[in-house]
C-alpha cells in the first residue's frame, strides 16, 4: 500500500515509488533516482509546486545517496496564447538540463571538466535554444565518469528566451548531482515579466 505524507508547507506530497502519482495542473511531478542516469524505478515520486531546492550536502530523501543521484521534474501546462517566455535555471554540485516538448533548451554541465558525451562517444550536446536535443539524448551522467575528480563548489546558471506556441506544452528539468552541496532552481515566466521576477540564486 502506498504511503502518502502531506508536507505542512510548500504543497509537496511524498509518495512511495510504486504509487501512481497524479499531480495538479501546473504542478511538477518529481522523480528521484539513486543514480545519475535516471535508470530503473525512481526511489521516490511526488508533486512539487516549484523547483527551488537547497539540500546542502545531505541526501534529498531517505534511501538516496549523498552524492551521485538524479532528480527529474516534469509538467504539462497550459501556456495560454503562448508567446516569448524566459526559462531560467541554476544549479550547484552537478549539471542541469531543461527540455521543452522534448527539445533541449538549456544544457549546463556544471562542474564537469569536459562537455557531455553523446552515445557515440563524441563530446558535446545540442546548444541551448536549438531543437536538436531530445528527451532521448545522452544522459547527464556521461559527463563525468566516477574516476574523474570534480569541483565541489561550482555554481552555474543560464537564462534563455523561447517562443512557446499557444496551448499545452511539456517542461522537463533534469538535475544530476555529483558531489558537494546540491542546489537547483528553475522558473519559466513570460518575457514581459522576466525583469520583475527574482531569478534563482547563482
Amino acid at each position: 500500500m502506498a504511503t502518502v505524507i502531506a508536507a505542512a508547507m510548500g504543497g509537496v506530497y511524498a509518495l512511495t515509488a510504486e504509487a501512481a502519482v497524479t499531480c495538479a495542473p501546473s504542478v511538477f511531478k518529481r522523480q528521484m533516482f539513486a543514480n545519475t542516469s535516471f535508470s530503473g524505478t525512481p526511489l521516490t515520486t511526488d508533486c512539487d509546486s516549484a523547483i527551488d531546492q537547497d539540500w546542502g550536502t545531505d541526501a534529498p530523501a531517505p534511501g538516496l545517496p549523498d552524492d551521485r543521484f538524479g532528480v527529474r521534474w516534469s509538467v504539462t501546462r497550459d501556456f495560454g496564447s503562448g508567446g516569448p517566455f524566459t526559462l531560467t535555471v541554476s544549479g550547484r554540485g552537478g549539471g542541469v538540463r531543461v527540455y521543452l516538448d522534448g527539445h533541449l533548451r538549456i544544457d549546463l554541465r556544471g562542474d564537469a571538466p569536459t562537455p557531455f558525451a553523446t552515445p557515440g562517444g563524441s563530446a558535446g550536446a545540442s546548444p541551448a535554444g536549438s531543437a536538436g536535443g531530445s528527451a532521448g539524448g545522452s544522459p547527464l551522467a556521461t559527463a563525468v565518469p566516477a574516476t574523474v575528480p570534480v569541483s565541489v563548489s561550482v555554481s552555474v546558471s543560464e537564462s534563455v528566451d523561447v517562443t512557446v506556441p499557444p496551448g499545452r506544452h511539456t517542461l522537463r528539468v533534469d538535475y544530476v548531482h555529483r558531489r558537494g552541496a546540491a542546489e537547483v532552481a528553475f522558473t519559466a515566466v513570460p518575457l514581459s515579466l522576466a525583469g520583475t521576477v527574482t531569478p534563482p540564486p547563482r
